[in-house]
Parts: C-alpha cells; structure tokens; sequence
C-alpha cells in the first residue's frame, strides 16, 4: 500500500511553472504571453503579478530588488498589489530579467 499523502506525488504547480521556467526558450514564450495578455487587458497588477514566478526561478524578491536597483519593500509593495511600478522600475525589472522593454505608439 502506498503511504505517501497526494501532495507527496504531485508538485505543487508553483514548482513546476518555476522549473520551467528555468528553460529561457519557455521563459521568453512566457513573458511574450504575459505582454499580449497585458495588451488586450491592460492591467498592470497582473502582469507584475505574473513575473515573479520567472523572478524567482533565479532570484529571492530581495536579491533581485538589489539586482535592479530598487529598495526591496518597493518591490514587496508591488507584488502585494499595494503599489504600482514606475515606468522606471518596470524597465529596470524587466531588464533585470534580461529583456528590452520598448515603448510604442500605435
């Protein structure tokens, strides 16, 4: 008979998406459906709110907030949906993660 609880035998989907992740092909495909989410939608909690995983795959909020130059609480406000980034510190997150933000009017 088999002993392990149900949450022994499947990852959480938080560990999975984060090993995923981890591919940077994966990653980019990520990133690029976020933004098209955030085109149609428009809604910047969320997709702020959906690059931590991607942060955190190879950063704590506190490494990364030292990475990009922003005080951590700053970053911890805006994961909390408490605050809403700068145009500044959405470029510098996003740099921070290896990608060029660009602006443009259409």
């Amino acid at each position: 008979m088999n002993t392990k609880k149900k949450n022994e035998t499947f990852p959480k989907f938080d560990e999975h998406l984060k090993d995923r992740l981890k591919d940077s092909v994966y990653a980019k495909l990520w990133v690029e459906s976020l933004l098209e989410e955030y085109s149609q939608t428009k809604d910047i909690n969320t997709l702020i709110y959906d690059l931590k995983p991607l942060i955190e795959t190879s950063y704590t909020i506190c490494g990364f907030a030292k990475k990009i130059g922003v005080h951590r609480i700053t970053l911890y406000k805006i994961f909390s949906r408490k605050m809403l980034p700068s145009l500044e510190i959405l470029n510098k997150m996003f740099s921070g993660l290896g990608y060029n933000l660009l602006l443009k009017i259409s």
